[in-house]
């Protein structure tokens, strides 16, 4: 499960579970492009 947080500088912020970004194969610096598909779900894809 993710927490939704809210920082100093007044932005929300999500940590992914490690298991994800292993799982993808994702690094440190990879540029991730969030989505809204039709169905109104958040779709993360990388760059």
């Amino acid at each position: 499960m993710v927490r939704l947080q809210y920082d100093t500088n007044k932005q929300f912020k999500i940590t992914l579970p490690k298991q994800i970004v292993l799982a993808k194969k994702w690094k440190k610096g990879d540029k991730l492009l969030f989505e809204i598909d039709d169905e109104g779900n958040i779709v993360i894809k990388r760059k």
